[in-house]
């Protein structure tokens, strides 16, 4: 397979082909293929339990996959995923945010986003002292470190919080510097695990417009798992939904939101008429 997706001729970013994992007995991702194209927003949904997670933890490297292939394409480099340890993977530029936020709690805001540039100040430090002699390269280096967190802190809606903790943070806002830090790492592909979950109706709202703002001004993909379907079905290009571990449909917006397998999926099948 090429990098190249048939259905609209737009460039894959990742290529997900015959994955599974397995739990001793259960088989928790089954024979799952799918293509994220660049600089579009694909969803992955289905109900609790469909294996959502599990699959985002083999794509960013916390779990090794039993079998399959998940190969990114990058700067016309094809690069597999499928072996490499949670640090590679994010070197080749997959950031990630989780479920429950995991946050540096007791760094602040700012200190979060710099902790995220720790790669490009290393490499500028020689991984040596350089850092701590304020070499000239390494001066450079941090701030130009300092300017990227600001500008999230200033997209994020985040300035006035910088040097709060960030675990003293109200709920939304954790969220959206999960995402600013994600950023800041300067990923192709931003993997967010319901990133609108415990968000309140406005939260929301400003949630979508800024993936939306992402993906237009930084043409990057966005892989996300939520179960907020007014987000799903307004943001995503692409939607991929799994049940029991296995991908059963996969399309744009209109053709999920009418598919019988997703609606049967969600609602559960009907009850036989009672005798």
């Amino acid at each position: 397979m090429g990098n190249m997706n048939n259905q609209n001729s737009k460039p894959v970013l990742l290529d997900v082909a015959h994955l599974t994992m397995r739990f001793g007995g259960l088989t928790a991702v089954d024979d799952i293929s799918f293509q994220a194209v660049d600089k579009q927003i694909t969803a992955i949904i289905g109900p609790n339990g469909a294996g959502k997670t599990t699959l985002f933890n083999c794509l960013t490297g916390f779990y090794q996959p039993t079998s399959g292939t998940m190969t990114l394409f990058r700067d016309d480099k094809k690069k597999s995923l499928t072996s490499l340890p949670v640090h590679k993977i994010a070197e080749l530029g997959i950031a990630r945010t989780f479920q429950n936020i995991r946050l540096f709690s007791n760094m602040t805001v700012l200190e979060n986003l710099l902790v995220a540039q720790h790669l490009p100040l290393m490499k500028a430090s020689g991984f040596s002292f350089a850092g701590l002699l304020k070499f000239p390269i390494y001066q450079q280096a941090e701030k130009k470190a300092l300017d990227k967190a600001r500008m999230w802190l200033e997209r994020m809606g985040l300035t006035a919080m910088a040097d709060r903790a960030a675990g003293g943070l109200p709920y939304g806002m954790q969220r959206r510097l999960e995402i600013a830090r994600g950023m800041c790492t300067g990923p192709c592909l931003l993997c967010l695990d319901e990133p609108a979950a415990g968000l309140n109706p406005r939260e929301s709202i400003e949630l979508r417009a800024a993936l939306i703002n992402i993906r237009n001004e930084y043409n990057i993909g966005i892989l996300l798992i939520e179960h907020n379907m007014s987000v799903v079905m307004e943001i995503s290009d692409h939607i991929i939904v799994l049940d029991y571990g296995k991908c059963i449909a996969d399309g744009n917006p209109e053709s999920i939101r009418n598919n019988p397998d997703v609606i049967r999926a969600y609602l559960g099948e009907p009850e036989g008429e009672v005798a």
